[in-house]
C-alpha cells in the first residue's frame, strides 16, 4: 500500500468509529509506515496499555474497598444481633 492508501484506510476506521479495526489495521500494516510513525504507533499502544492497566488497578482497588466495607457491615450486624440477643434474655 502507498502512504496515501494507508492513511485513507486508517482514517476510514477512525471515521466509522471502529477502534478495534483501526488497531488491527495498524498492527497488520505496521512495517509499511515510516520509521517515525512506527515509533509513534508503538508509543500510542504503550500508553493505551498503561491506561488500561491503571483502570484495571482502580477497579481492583474499588472492589477491595467494597469487600472491606462489607466485612465491616457484617461485623456490625453481628454486634447488633448479639446486643438484641442479650436484650431478649434480660
Amino acid at each position: 500500500m502507498t502512504q496515501q492508501e494507508l492513511h485513507e484506510a486508517f482514517i476510514g476506521f477512525i471515521d466509522s468509529g471502529d477502534e478495534q479495526g483501526a488497531k488491527d489495521f495498524l498492527i497488520e500494516h505496521l512495517n509499511e509506515f515510516p520509521e517515525e510513525t512506527i515509533k509513534e504507533i508503538a508509543f500510542a499502544f504503550f500508553v493505551d496499555a498503561v491506561e488500561k492497566d491503571n483502570q484495571l488497578n482502580d477497579v481492583k482497588e474499588k472492589a477491595l474497598d467494597m469487600m472491606k466495607e462489607m466485612d465491616n457491615m457484617e461485623s456490625d450486624i453481628e454486634d447488633i444481633q448479639k446486643v438484641n440477643s442479650i436484650k431478649s434474655e434480660i
